[in-house]
């Protein structure tokens, strides 16, 4: 039981500090930049995620509710397996550039990798339960990246491309801190066969699914910068990065409660559901007075973080602020869907989402700029949470009931 709690605290310590890292950093390179540059700098990040997100279904996202992600063979298939996945994007996405003659500098592509390998193995190692390692390698991580920022900026440097390139030099670290903690060279011929398989048929809808789902709660981002500019963009970018610490909270879930909850409602349906309605609440009580918070000094606090050029852009967070009471909603649901590996109803979930983007965020930005945003995002999270409740009614698993009665 003490190992249990230990564990719990790390995992929130890990997230605390890979969250708050990332803020930090964030909040530093909107500060040195102006809004513009910060614009283009959130849409590379973007950009980046998107690739974390579809490499991501093919790899660690099954790790995460494989029965034997314990097994030293299976850690050191899906390490190779993640490497040669992102080689190959980031290889097609080089001849890409190179075919339309869109500017692709090598420091980003770098960057881009260290940024995916260094998501890929806090990930592993907390879905392996080495929480104290996975903090271990936020936190190196961290220092890292702030130095290399601080290093950047003493040099009175603007440029965004060698600003990546000072970054991936810390993720090099990173990955020789993942190599050395996961030991991935308990390698076998048939293991890779059977887990390349594995992996091949479980992670397709995990991959439409991530592309869906990415592109249904970005694809309002993204217009933002086509429709409104850069400077719109990169405000939008620094309002979302305010709820950095709401997403420490989601992220724990993602990461921990996620593989626990998958383990306990294929041993104890009913244990599982106690397990999730009980970190569920604890969420809650945390997470709505930040909400009111943010959502009350929305314009003091961009000003503090962003500087008087972002004024004007308060009720961006406030609009966020509402937001997220719905994607707080959601969060048992989503949970049991991927415990429950109803993967194909993910995917259409977000497909329906995307539908909605589609077909609204031109008139949405055009006539209603950031607003727009807002309104078109909290759509779309709408359009997923009742998509996933009708499924349930029909499967006869009634979220609201459960919860009530466990």
């Amino acid at each position: 039981m003490k190992a249990m709690n230990l564990q719990k605290y790390q995992v929130l310590a890990d997230q605390a500090v890979f969250s708050g890292a990332n803020f930090l950093l964030t909040l530093l390179i909107a500060r040195y930049l102006d809004a513009a540059a910060f614009g283009v700098y959130s849409a590379y990040i973007l950009m980046i995620y998107l690739a974390v997100s579809a490499i991501g279904a093919w790899s660690i996202q099954v790790f995460q509710v494989a029965p034997d992600m314990s097994s030293s063979r299976y850690i050191s298939f899906v390490f190779w397996w993640q490497i040669i996945l992102m080689m190959l994007v980031l290889t097609g996405a080089s001849i890409f550039c190179s075919l339309f003659g869109i500017a692709c500098a090598p420091a980003l592509l770098v960057f881009a990798f260290g940024f995916v390998i260094n998501d890929f193995g806090r990930k592993i190692l907390l879905a392996s339960s080495k929480t104290a390692a996975a903090l271990w390698l936020d936190v190196i991580t961290a220092l890292c990246l702030v130095l290399a920022f601080f290093t950047f900026r003493s040099k009175a440097l603007k440029d965004i491309n060698t600003m990546l390139g000072y970054f991936a030099v810390a993720y090099a670290v990173s990955l020789f801190i993942i190599i050395f903690l996961l030991q991935p060279f308990f390698i076998k011929i048939t293991s890779f066969k059977h887990y390349t398989t594995l992996h091949l048929q479980t992670g397709k809808w995990l991959f439409f699914t991530a592309l869906s789902q990415w592109w249904a709660g970005n694809l309002f981002v993204v217009a933002a910068g086509i429709y409104l500019g850069t400077a719109a963009l990169g405000a939008l970018r620094l309002a979302q990065s305010l709820f950095g610490i709401l997403n420490i909270l989601l992220q724990s879930f993602e990461n921990y409660v996620l593989p626990q909850t998958a383990n306990r409602l294929h041993q104890n349906p009913a244990e599982g559901m106690r397990y999730l309605r009980s970190v569920n609440y604890k969420l809650v009580w945390i997470f709505l007075p930040l909400l009111i918070l943010t959502f009350l000094f929305a314009k003091k606090i961009l000003i503090i973080v962003g500087g008087n050029e972002y004024a004007d852009y308060g009720y961006v967070v406030q609009g966020l602020c509402l937001l997220y009471v719905f994607i707080l909603i959601s969060q048992p649901i989503r949970f049991i869907f991927r415990a429950l590996q109803f993967n194909n109803h993910f995917f259409y979930a977000y497909l329906l989402s995307l539908a909605f983007a589609l077909a609204s965020s031109h008139w949405l930005l055009s006539s209603f700029g950031l607003y727009g945003v807002i309104v078109g995002l909290t759509g779309s999270q709408v359009i997923v949470t009742a998509y996933w409740i009708t499924i349930l009614y029909f499967k006869n698993i009634s979220v609201w009931k459960s919860f009530i009665s466990y």
